[in-house]
């Protein structure tokens, strides 16, 4: 197992240093402790948190949603237009700069359309790729741009709050091929300044920036993985803000003089995947039995100690779509014992479970191994560094998988299943390795509906089929926590969980 660890020379120069200096009202440094180094700073090869709460500084997609509204509004696209169920036409912002200097223009954005659709290296050929008419893009002018849908799809336009559909500049992105990551260009408030894998990145404000003016002028993203060692940052004053706050700190630092804990509402559902293609899990008996066998209650207590939500189903309940009759499924080892004795294994069995290098994920995982022991599973752990656990979908050695699937970006039922469980997602979310012809088609006839009531219809058949199905296990919904210093003004009134927007941050006067 490989581990990453923070750079000692780094910390310690850290210890000498306030994380924050102000001067005339706007923030001169500011530092967030995040607990994993991003992945990708280029939007089409990201899939992680922490490689989108970076990108949301530098990149911009043409429309988003309001993080508290869940309005959809403009960023690079002044106005559009649906001309048809397929048909959409950005106005494109005028004057609007990226941070090399070159203005942003339709060719662009047709450019970044494709190179999410067609570059081998893309996370999203196989699913949001599919999306669009490969020859549905028109230049109408400069700043005039049309783009097709391959058919009826109600939730793209929405689903484009996601960095996969943030616009690059084709000329930065062609000079620099293979080399692009080292210096992203986009049009966002911040542009790329240095970054030291596993150690830190850094931003600095866009002062041509289209929109308004970054409060915070240098931005700085700290690696650091230990919990602990987060949390002593923020009470020495070395880290101004930090993610992914112990539950059992949570008391204590709120009755800190300097301190104070966020919690908000999780947008992450914590899934057990089963490897549907894989013995003994290609069994449905199988996976529901490893469903009565988990004790949801009592994971969130051990692992989140107590700051979770239980999930009810297989979606979060900020979903667009979320049925109101829906109930947990009971803890009942006795009922999980007869289905591993109906399929076969009477005995039990032994099961690989592979997880990424996170404390939450291994605490986890020793939950698992103590309650599915009870109904004669042997639990195998393997821990991956985070880096190289996210590429494993595509290489499918394991039973089981604790992966996270989120909604921030997008809160479409039909948008998140097609990315968790439909076939074409086969090495991208989809680690239960799903590949159902129904539940397939009927994920892409709720996706191609545009009446709102029959499509709510529809995707009650897809909540209803995943149940008989049961690809994974909704393990847990762990609550928000952001620790930060107690003059940090702003923090409350956003809405997207890790990849929040941190530039409109202030401090109290």
């Amino acid at each position: 197992m490989k581990k990453r660890v923070l750079a000692l020379g780094l910390f310690c120069a850290l210890l000498f240093g306030a994380a924050i200096e102000v001067h005339a009202g706007e923030i001169e440094n500011f530092i967030v402790g995040m607990p994993a180094d991003a992945k990708a700073i280029d939007p089409h090869q990201s899939v992680d948190n922490y490689s989108f709460a970076v990108l949301k500084h530098i990149n911009q997609p043409l429309v988003t949603m309001d993080g508290k509204t869940k309005e959809l509004v403009p960023i690079l696209a002044e106005k559009w237009e649906i001309l048809d169920d397929v048909t959409y036409k950005f106005y494109l912002k005028k004057g609007v700069k990226f941070h090399n200097g070159d203005e942003l223009t339709a060719e662009d954005v047709v450019f970044s359309f494709k190179r999410m659709m067609t570059d081998p290296k893309s996370f999203y050929t196989k699913s949001r790729g599919k999306f669009i008419d490969p020859d549905g893009f028109e230049i109408i002018d400069k700043h005039t741009v049309i783009i097709r849908t391959r058919g009826p799809l109600p939730i793209w336009l929405s689903g484009m709050r996601h960095p996969y559909a943030n616009i690059l500049c084709k000329r930065a992105v062609e000079e620099a091929g293979e080399e692009y990551f080292r210096n992203p260009v986009g049009t966002g408030a911040y542009k790329f300044k240095n970054w030291v894998k596993g150690e830190k990145i850094e931003l600095e404000r866009f002062d041509d920036y289209h929109g308004k003016k970054a409060n915070i002028k240098n931005l700085t993203f700290l690696i650091i993985p230990d919990a602990s060692s987060r949390v002593i940052a923020l009470e020495t004053g070395k880290a101004d803000l930090i993610y992914e706050v112990p539950g059992n700190d949570v008391e204590r630092l709120n009755s800190l003089p300097n301190t104070k804990v966020v919690e908000s509402e999780g947008l992450i559902l914590h899934h057990l995947f089963l490897n549907t293609q894989k013995k003994p899990m290609d069994d449905p008996r199988v996976r529901k039995a490893i469903e009565y066998a988990v004790n949801k209650e009592a994971y969130g207590q051990v692992v989140y100690q107590g700051r979770f939500t239980v999930p009810v189903g297989p979606i979060l309940p900020v979903s667009s779509f979320f049925p109101k009759d829906a109930k947990p499924y009971p803890y009942d080892p006795a009922k999980a014992k007869e289905l591993l004795k109906e399929a076969g294994y009477p005995d039990g069995f032994e099961a690989e479970l592979w997880i990424a290098n996170f404390a939450d994920r291994i605490s986890g995982a020793t939950v698992l191994q103590s309650m599915l022991a009870e109904v004669g599973i042997k639990v195998n752990v393997t821990v991956y560094e985070t880096g190289v656990f996210d590429g494993l979908g595509k290489e499918p050695g394991y039973d089981m998988a604790i992966r996270t699937v989120g909604m921030q970006t997008a809160r479409d039922a039909g948008d998140y299943w097609n990315s968790m469980l439909h076939s074409s997602s086969i090495g991208g979310y989809n680690w239960a390795q799903m590949n159902d012809p129904e539940l397939d088609k009927l994920i892409v006839e709720a996706n191609a509906e545009m009446d709102a009531a029959k499509r709510d219809v529809m995707l009650q058949a897809i909540w209803d089929k995943i149940d008989e199905l049961h690809p994974d296990v909704a393990l847990s919904i762990p609550s928000e926590l952001y620790g930060a210093r107690k003059d940090l003004v702003g923090l409350e009134l956003l809405g997207d969980g890790r990849q929040n927007y941190l530039g409109d941050l202030t401090l109290e006067k």
